[in-house]
Parts: C-alpha cells; sequence; structure tokens
C-alpha cells in the first residue's frame, strides 16, 4: 500500500494513476483509509476538483476533467453548495458574534417560520433591535436581498418592533445586491471566507 504524506498527494496519485477525477465515494473511502483522523467532506472533494480542473493543482499526464459526466458535476455542485450552506448555518448560529457584536439569537430564533417562509436565523442586537439573518452558500443574487426584505416586512406586521434590520451573510454579492443594500439603511451585507487547512498525519 502507498503510504501518502498529505491528503493532496494522495488525490494527485489517484487522478494520475486512473486518468480522471474519482467520485466522491471513492476518494472518500481512500482518504478515511490512509487519514483516518480527517475531518473529509464534499467540500473539500469540491475543492480539489475544481483547483484539479483549472490546472491550479498539476496532476501528471492529467490535462483536464472534462471527460467527467457534466451531469454529476451539476449534482455534486448542487449537494455541495447545501452542505456548506447547512454547515454555514450550523457554525454561525454557535459563533452567532462572529456576525456581529452583540446580537444574541431569540428563544426558538433558529429556522424561524413566518408566512412568509423560513428565516434562517432570528437575533436581536445589543439594543435589543430584532435582526432577521438570510445565510447564502455562495454568491447572493439579487433574489436573496427580495427574499430578506419579504421577511423583514412580514416580521413587521406580526412584531411590536418596528425597526428591524436584516443581515445578509454570503461568500459574495452580486453588483446589484450592493447597490440595493446601499440604499437601504436597515439592511447590512458580511462576506465570509472559507479556507482549507492541510496538516500532515503520518
Amino acid at each position: 500500500m502507498v503510504e501518502y504524506s498529505t491528503i493532496k498527494e494522495l488525490v494527485i496519485d489517484v487522478c494520475a494513476t486512473e486518468g480522471t477525477f474519482p467520485s466522491f465515494e471513492k476518494l472518500t473511502a481512500l482518504v478515511l483509509a490512509n487519514f483516518p483522523t480527517s475531518k473529509w467532506q464534499k467540500t473539500h472533494y469540491a475543492w480539489y476538483k475544481s483547483k484539479i480542473k483549472r490546472g491550479e493543482i498539476e496532476v501528471p499526464g492529467f490535462a483536464t476533467v472534462d471527460t467527467i459526466d457534466e451531469e454529476n458535476d451539476v449534482q455534486e455542485s448542487i449537494e455541495v453548495s447545501l452542505s456548506l450552506e447547512k454547515d454555514l448555518h450550523s457554525y454561525l448560529a454557535r459563533n452567532i458574534q462572529d456576525i456581529e457584536n452583540g446580537l444574541t439569537i431569540v428563544e426558538g430564533g433558529i429556522e424561524y417560520v413566518l408566512d412568509a417562509g423560513r428565516i434562517d436565523i432570528l437575533a436581536k442586537d445589543k439594543t435589543g433591535q430584532l435582526v432577521v439573518i438570510e445565510l447564502k452558500a455562495g454568491k447572493a443574487k439579487d433574489s436573496a436581498l427580495g427574499q430578506l426584505l419579504g421577511y423583514i416586512g412580514c416580521l413587521s406586521e406580526s412584531s411590536e418592533s418596528s425597526n428591524i434590520r436584516g443581515i445578509l451573510v454570503a461568500s459574495d454579492f452580486d453588483k446589484r445586491v450592493v447597490f440595493g443594500a446601499k440604499a437601504i439603511s436597515n439592511v447590512k451585507l458580511v462576506k465570509y471566507q472559507i479556507s482549507f487547512n492541510l496538516e500532515v498525519v503520518t
């Protein structure tokens, strides 16, 4: 059995040997077999796949991954996005003040249900003002801003508070979202970043 010093080394070797990028299930099994303490997830799989596809990680004798079925790529992208949004939701629910200092989640504020839909996180700021928090995995489009405003409007009708704020959290924002938020005093945009830290296990 080949011994790998890093997960990156393993991924490159498997791709070079097979001449294509392996399935999530196969690569996951190999990673966990060689690095049993790894916290390997679909987001890591997608990261390596993207880097190799763009040539940012070189694989000997392996030019592209265009031979991979495009339908599978789309499905994996959807699954990764859903997984990332779930992980983001879980993390920020535990670390709400990373979004804004002084925020606290109201009772029942995780996935708070309204007539307009389900708010990701409903919180209060340090002044006691309600804050609607909408989370998006990836880049937020103008529909996300509309969704946030819809929640604020619906909550305003059913709450005694009239000064409800909104925070949209995403990895990036369409220009129209940025321009729209600048025109709305009670809405703030917060950008998150994800980094992968690789460490030698053996």
